[in-house]
């Protein structure tokens, strides 16, 4: 038997990560749902159901990367990232909102998210968004 027949290879991609990601929302499913795919994408992924425990788990933990609902019950999204950039100003943090509006997207932009992206979102796109700002890179244009 070889070293590759003893290698199991879904198992190595198990191992791989990518990065230690938190997800702010207040809806469960969403919540679960991009747990669910970005754990499927190699990151390790932690959730929050809103700001105030977010903050709580960023005080505890670095994460590479935050993805924040704008429209929550207590902090805001907004109130959110003012929070996570004072507790981990290097991470990037991606606002998703069902609610897109030029103020709510410049306010978002001005407090120093990453990116700000709307539901339903392309998950194609977001993945691409999340793996650009872990590897550093400027966000592409709107």
């Amino acid at each position: 038997m070889s070293l590759f027949d003893q290698w199991d290879k879904e198992d190595a991609q198990a191992k791989v990560r990518h990065g230690h990601i938190l997800v702010v929302d207040d809806e469960q499913d969403v919540r679960e749902g991009l747990a669910s795919l970005l754990s499927l994408e190699g990151f390790e992924v932690t959730t929050a159901q809103n700001g105030t425990v977010a903050l709580e788990r960023a005080k505890a933990t670095r994460f590479d990367l935050a993805l924040t609902d704008l429209r929550m019950p207590g902090l805001s999204g907004v109130e959110t990232l003012m929070g996570l950039k004072r507790l981990q100003p290097d991470m990037p943090v991606i606002v998703v909102t069902g609610y897109a509006s030029d103020e709510a997207t410049a306010r978002c932009m001005s407090e120093g998210a990453y990116d700000y992206i709307t539901k339903p979102f392309d998950l194609d796109q977001l993945l691409r968004l999340i793996h650009a700002a872990v590897g550093g890179a400027t966000p592409p244009p709107p």
